[in-house]
């Protein structure tokens, strides 16, 4: 915008003067704004449209988010049931090794068995947090696979 010959108070508060050397408009309003004056006719001009931020039309995000949601709070039950189940189990099942080393390593992984199941779904919600919620629920429904109480469902079993 050129330089009114008038002055004008107002002008040291705005940053309208495209030619100034020290004027740098954002990515998110270079794009609203081509966006806006592409797309949309019905508003009086891109500025308007650059302030903008909310939607025309509702979206689906909040239900997807809710489901998102809901769902991950059941793989976190399962997952606690799990952690639940390989603490019975080690209590169920004591075996002793004939020398300390492999004493030492039973228990080592007796310890790892409990916490597998705390450690997968923390490592999936946080290294899914971003992706698609398919890739979050099918690394879950792997993780429900693999970490089963297998002491616990072979006892029932037999």
């Amino acid at each position: 915008m050129p330089r009114t010959p008038a002055p004008d108070d107002d002008a040291a508060l705005r940053w309208d003067e495209f030619d100034d050397p020290s004027y740098v408009e954002s990515d998110a309003a270079v794009a609203a704004r081509e966006v806006g004056d592409a797309g949309d006719e019905s508003s009086a001009s891109g500025a308007d449209n650059a302030t903008t931020d909310a939607p025309l039309e509702p979206s689906a995000a909040p239900r997807s988010s809710a489901l998102t949601t809901l769902l991950t709070a059941l793989f976190a039950v399962v997952y606690l049931a799990y952690s639940v189940g390989w603490i019975i189990s080690i209590g169920l099942v004591p075996v002793s090794g004939p020398t300390l080393v492999i004493e030492i390593m039973y228990q080592f992984s007796e310890f790892l068995a409990l916490l597998a199941s705390a450690l997968w779904f923390a490592a999936v919600v946080a290294l899914t947090r971003d992706g698609r919620a398919a890739h979050r629920f099918g690394w879950l429904a792997l993780g429900t696979l693999v970490l089963v109480p297998w002491p616990i469902v072979l006892g029932v079993l037999s």
